[in-house]
């Protein structure tokens, strides 16, 4: 049988060329989560990332307001593309829909169909009063809840070691008045965890644009200044070809729902010193956080202090109730951003203060890690644009008296720099180059920036980003990222290096139907398994096609065939391959929406190292990117409709089949027999 999966694709696609298709616009972000898995090696993203997502489709951001901070923070647009928007409203007044965006420079209609879901044209009133009878007459809400479960049960509850059911329960409400308010009490408790109450709660209460009052946030929230080096909690865009390297930060941003650990928990207000009158923008953002962050204490028992930070947010077993909320930590400080025209400077301090100090393990490649209990990081950023040259930058110090390594004359100054520019070098070609180092010495709790890993510290390498669009009206775009670790990593005994290249080509071969070919080469060391002290090359290798058709505005149609290989020094070639189709059916049953999106994945990896991501449709703000690792076959479905205007249900039903094996997963998640099943339902109520 699975001899045949390319016959069927190739069946697939000849159906396909005869449609006629479009695609549905959400290209751009299924492929962004889809990436990030990749990059990253992850499955299950960041909640902070998947809120964001969805976020901005529940509530798009406003293309004509573009003072907001939404629109400055949108990662999806280059700073060309900002100000080509910013010009054109300028000489002829606000937008009436999306489609003039056809008439600026930078936006084809490819670009417009991947900003699509997440956008909107809504006019502008230039009087900012409200009062608290509009808040509540004008604003919207809903609560959205719902649960999951998997089958057959785990280890873990068979043999009584997780605490709780093996469902998980979350609920979610929201009130948001335009883009002035919002508030959000959110609640989750994952499968395995005690059922009493909720084992997380997030909330968050935020005000935007009152007066000198630019933004201020009560509760937990995230922190994102400059290109991250100093301080940038929370999502933060790395290498994607949707994304430019530029990072666009937010200043305050409000926690998402369920994101249970990285968040700040405290008050934060950016304020402007000066009137609106003048041609200059002077922001001072002060901040506090008290936040419990669940740790993983000393084997040691004579030592008092921590091992690590716990970051699963996990807390089934005995050992992860133990760690919950155990270390407390303290951040304040302060960022001034100064604005004027096309040149942005800012500078970030703050402190970092924790109750009981940190002693990492002991192994060799944690002789840098972060010791202590204090720590203070201070920083300068800077974006300057000239025509169509953009350049930016960020450098920052550490200041930590456990930093090891300043008695020798040759160690490394705890320093963290990023360095970058971009060339828009016509409508249809942008270049973009960036440099970044992280000291083996720079030692943050904070930051996050681009680069082969989400820790700044022990990393360096040039990134180079080009897209184009070549003869024929194929879009060209790649990404070549060559790193560097001066000192040792885990698994990797000995300084390292490695380079990660993308490409992608995309075509619309008819009015409506999109073709994407992409291809990653990356090459990394580590230890070797077969000769102590000694690593070995490895090298991944990955490309697939796809097909997005849609005829009309009922059905779509998405087909995949990918490819990956796997190879290293020491060991034998392995190899993965997948092929997936997906049909989505869109209707309407008495002025209500009915939507159907199935998919059914055909996969033999021979090996996890060969292991192949894929983006899979899901429920609101409950996204993930399955992992294909194995023989088998893989269904899911997800239902929606809308019960009445203000209630609508959403249930997925999902299955893996492993032919080969008598068990899937490992460790306490392991469950008996080759199928395992999932479900989850979601409730939606607005108001």
């Amino acid at each position: 049988m699975f001899r045949r999966f390319p016959l069927l694709l190739v069946s697939l696609f000849l159906v396909a060329s005869q449609l006629c298709a479009q695609n549905d616009g959400d290209a751009a972000w299924r492929e962004t989560l889809e990436q990030w898995a990749d990059y990253f090696d992850e499955e299950n993203i960041p909640e902070d990332m998947v809120d964001m997502m969805h976020g901005w489709m529940e509530y798009p951001i406003n293309l004509n307001d573009t003072a907001s901070q939404e629109f400055k923070g949108f990662p999806f647009l280059s700073d060309f593309q900002r100000e080509a928007l910013r010009a054109y409203i300028a000489q002829n007044g606000q937008m009436a829909s999306i489609a003039e965006l056809h008439f600026i420079n930078g936006f084809d209609s490819l670009a417009i169909s991947r900003l699509r879901p997440f956008i909107t044209v809504e006019e502008c009133s230039k009087d900012d009063r409200i009062s608290f009878s509009d808040v509540f007459k004008h604003s919207n809400s809903n609560l959205r809840f719902g649960a999951k479960t998997l089958l057959p049960s785990s280890r873990g509850y068979n043999e009584e070691i997780y605490a709780g059911d093996p469902f998980r329960y979350y609920f979610r409400y929201l009130f948001k008045y335009r883009d002035r308010v919002a508030f959000q009490f959110s609640g989750d408790k994952d499968a395995g965890e005690l059922s009493k109450g909720f084992d997380y709660y997030g909330y968050y209460l935020m005000l935007n644009d009152f007066g000198r009052l630019r933004r201020a946030v009560v509760g937990k929230y995230h922190l994102q200044f400059g290109q991250g080096a100093t301080l940038w909690t929370g999502y933060a865009p790395w290498m994607s070809p949707y994304m430019p390297h530029r990072r666009y930060g937010q200043g305050i941003r409000p926690s998402s729902a369920f994101c249970e650990y990285g968040y700040l928990r405290g008050v934060a207000a950016t304020v402007s010193l000066l009137p609106k009158t003048y041609n200059v923008d002077l922001e001072l953002t002060l901040f506090y956080s008290n936040t419990d962050n669940d740790a993983t204490a000393s084997k040691d028992s004579l030592l008092d202090g921590f091992q690590s930070f716990y970051t699963s947010g996990y807390h089934r077993t005995d050992n992860e109730i133990m760690k919950k909320g155990q270390l407390n930590e303290q951040l304040f400080g302060y960022n001034l951003h100064y604005q004027r025209n096309s040149l942005s400077l800012g500078t970030t301090l703050y402190a970092s203060l924790l109750e009981s100090p940190i002693i990492p393990a002991d192994y060799v490649y944690n002789y840098f890690a972060f010791r202590g209990s204090r720590n203070v990081n201070t920083g300068v950023d800077f974006a300057y644009r000239h025509r169509r040259l953009l350049f930016f930058g960020e450098m920052s110090l550490v200041d930590n008296m456990y930093v090891r390594g300043f008695s020798d004359s040759t160690s490394w100054l705890p320093l963290a720099a990023v360095v970058g520019g971009q060339f828009q070098i016509n409508a249809d070609n942008l270049l973009s180059v960036v440099a970044h180092y992280g000291s083996p010495t720079y030692q943050n709790l904070h930051s996050n920036t681009v680069g082969p890993s989400s820790s700044t510290q022990n990393a360096e390498g040039v990134a180079c980003y080009f897209s184009t669009v070549l003869p024929g009206h194929f879009g060209l775009q790649t990404v070549v990222d060559i790193f560097r670790y001066p000192w040792m990593r885990y698994r990797v005994y000995a300084p390292s290096s490695g380079c990660d290249m993308r490409l992608k080509l995309s075509k619309d071969i008819a009015r409506k139907t999109t073709v994407d070919f992409q291809y990653r080469y990356r090459t990394a060391e580590r230890n070797s398994d077969l000769q102590l002290y000694s690593i070995e090359d490895i090298v991944r290798r990955q490309m697939y096609l796809s097909l997005d058709y849609h005829p009309g505005n009922t059905w779509r149609f998405l087909s995949r065939i990918a490819y990956s290989w796997f190879s290293c020094t020491d060991h034998d070639m392995q190899n993965g391959f997948l092929m997936f189709q997906d049909v989505s059916y869109n209707t309407t049953l008495k002025n209500r929406l009915l939507s159907l999106s199935t998919r059914l994945a055909l996969f033999d990896v021979s090996d996890y190292d060969a292991r192949i991501y894929a983006y899979e449709s899901d429920l609101m703000y409950d996204s993930w990117v399955p992992m294909y690792n194995g023989r088998g076959i893989r269904c899911s479905m997800v239902v929606r409709h809308d019960l009445s205007s203000q209630i609508s249900l959403a249930v997925k039903y999902a299955a893996s089949f492993y032919p080969d094996q008598e068990s899937i997963g490992s460790g306490y998640d392991i469950t008996e027999g080759p199928l395992r099943q999932e479900f989850k339902v979601q409730m939606r109520l607005k108001f």
